[in-house]
């Protein structure tokens, strides 16, 4: 999957890349935080050995988040525990190498919990079982009754034959045995000529005659028997009820282990920031409080991983304080598209503070992007792609501010060329005249291009081709100016049409082109009057409330709530 979250995920553990993720669907917008982040990425950068150390350990960070939410469930099991002290272990050296460093001082306030690692290095058994219903959850020397029924479980069998031999030299009787079975468990056996030779001081009990044998217990061996039998149940009864415990004991470290785990998540998207800037050589935007805009040989990012053995084109944005609009224009497969995302792309990466791919980036802080590219219908709620694009057109005309970053590809286009171009101008206008938002209107409706010629907050910008013999060119690179044609023959020739489509086509246009009226078009500018967003919210309350149908403490409300809106508006 080509996306910016696939390739910019360099991080280490699944925090990392959720961590990443949610700083890609919300950049910031506050211009000291973002600088704050610069900053330990490119400190990162500069300190590359120790970038290396530090992604080496977060390879052996696990997903703290998940596993403290599990111990807070009381649903962890040994192997989630086990996961603990090792990211505890590694969380001390990220910390601790870090906190050395002067962007991360603040590192040595966080406690790493080396006392809770120590605990678990002391107790936990490795590897660990998969669950506490098997046993061998905690080390020997954790508790005595486990140390005491493990040993038994472990020994048993040399436990007996101690016992047999015990006995045999106790009784003189050189052929007793110790035996089991199932109805009797653990016997003693003496043969038939032996039984002259047993004594009531032995202790023994008669159990079962035989043929050849009689079995007896002794209380020595049947207090030893419940043990043996029972060993490995009690044992397994006791790790279970010991794991339990201690997971009530971590109960105390919840908050602390979560904000190591916010803290290790965090250290891991800067790490990936640094590697993937220094691996391609991004650099640091800047940001200023002019609405300017200066973008110099930015490229696409996903491009460089797609196109390996061709050469990304680079390209430029500049824009004034008063510049609003640019109307892009050019020929299908000339990067119309492709440059209108990587500026967003750019935008994103820049306000997450993340470096960027460009030569050098000196851009405002946007409070929004608002993008409407490619082609969609929505045939489950019976909507046409025209009507889906009007929707989400709307989205950014209602939303939008002047710090907003809107970015409309071929608006339009879904319905009749009149229809389509005329709403087109209108919405340029309402953008340039009403909400002054910086955008990137790409079309095809070349007439729109005239607009620049009556308002300097306009400007067109053209992707370059090169037409010669029939045969064009693209050379992806955007410059200002305005396109005459676009090239749609030339693209579907490309496509391989069939011969016959092509002349047919070609001829056609000529006819077409021949026959065009030339009508002036209207540029009448309409500067157009736009109710504030929370004076449009008091309007709508007023519009909304039933006077006759309110109590005097109601219409107190409604006034103090009336009061609040109103003192929103600027």
């Amino acid at each position: 999957q080509m996306t910016l979250f696939s390739y910019l995920d360099y991080c280490k553990s699944a925090m990392g890349s959720r961590l990443l993720k949610q700083w890609i669907v919300e950049p910031l917008y506050n211009r000291d935080a973002i600088l704050q982040r610069q900053q330990k990425v490119g400190n990162l950068m500069k300190e590359y050995l120790m970038l290396n150390d530090i992604q080496k350990a977060l390879n052996d960070v696990y997903d703290l988040e998940r596993i403290v939410t599990k111990i807070a469930f009381k649903r962890a099991n040994p192997q989630d525990l086990s996961q603990l002290k090792t990211t505890l272990e590694k969380a001390q050296t990220i910390i601790n190498t870090l906190s050395e460093h002067e962007p991360f001082f603040y590192l040595k306030d966080v406690d790493v919990l080396k006392d809770v690692y120590l605990y678990l290095e002391k107790a936990l058994m490795t590897p660990p079982p998969a669950t506490i219903k098997e046993g061998d959850i905690f080390l020997d020397d954790y508790d005595p009754d486990i140390k005491k029924f493990r040993s038994i479980t472990r020994d048993g069998s040399q436990w007996l034959l101690q016992f047999e031999q015990e006995e045999r030299e106790r009784t003189q009787i050189k052929n007793l045995k110790i035996g089991y079975n199932r109805v009797f468990g653990y016997y003693i056996e003496i043969s038939k000529g032996n039984l002259d030779l047993v004594k009531d001081e032995f202790g023994y009990i008669r159990k079962q005659t035989l043929v050849n044998a009689e079995r007896f217990i002794s209380d020595a061996l049947k207090a030893k028997e419940d043990e043996l039998l029972h060993a490995k149940d009690k044992l397994f009864a006791l790790e279970e009820q010991r794991f339990m415990e201690l997971l009530d004991q971590l109960q105390e470290h919840i908050l602390k282990l979560q904000t190591l785990a916010d803290h290790l998540a965090i250290i891991d998207v800067y790490a990936a920031f640094a590697q993937i800037s220094l691996k391609k050589r991004f650099v640091a935007p800047t940001f200023n409080d002019k609405q300017t805009i200066d973008v110099k040989a930015s490229v696409h990012p996903l491009l460089e991983s797609v196109k390996l053995k061709q050469k990304v084109v680079a390209n430029n944005w500049q824009a004034r304080a008063d510049q609003h609009v640019f109307i892009l224009t050019g020929p299908n497969m000339g990067g119309k598209s492709t440059y209108m995302r990587q500026l967003a792309l750019l935008v994103i990466m820049a306000q997450m503070g993340c470096y960027v791919p460009a030569k050098s980036a000196d851009l405002p802080l946007f409070d929004a992007i608002y993008t409407r590219i490619g082609a969609s219908d929505d045939i489950l709620s019976g909507q046409s792609t025209f009507m889906v694009e009007m929707l989400e057109a709307n989205v950014a005309l209602s939303q939008a501010s002047a710090n907003s970053l809107i970015l409309f590809d071929e608006i339009g286009r879904g319905t009749s060329t009149y229809d389509g171009m005329a709403l087109a101008q209108a919405i340029i206008e309402y953008i340039t005249t009403s909400i002054k938002a910086k955008t990137i209107f790409s079309t095809h409706y070349h007439e729109l291009t005239s607009l620049a010629e009556v308002l300097p907050t306009i400007e067109n910008l053209v992707t370059r081709v090169i037409e010669k013999d029939g045969e064009i060119e693209f050379l992806y690179r955007i410059r200002p100016g305005k396109a005459e044609q676009s090239y749609g023959v030339n693209v579907a020739n490309i496509a391989q049409l069939p011969e016959g489509v092509i002349a047919r086509a070609t001829q056609l246009v000529q006819q077409l082109e021949s026959k065009r009226k030339h009508v002036q078009q209207s540029l009448d500018i309409v500067e157009m009057e736009v109710i504030p967003k929370p004076l449009k919210a008091v309007q709508d309350l007023l519009m909304s409330v039933d006077v006759n149908q309110m109590t005097p403490i109601q219409a107190m409300q409604f006034l103090d709530e009336l009061i609040k809106q109103a003192k929103q508006v600027k």
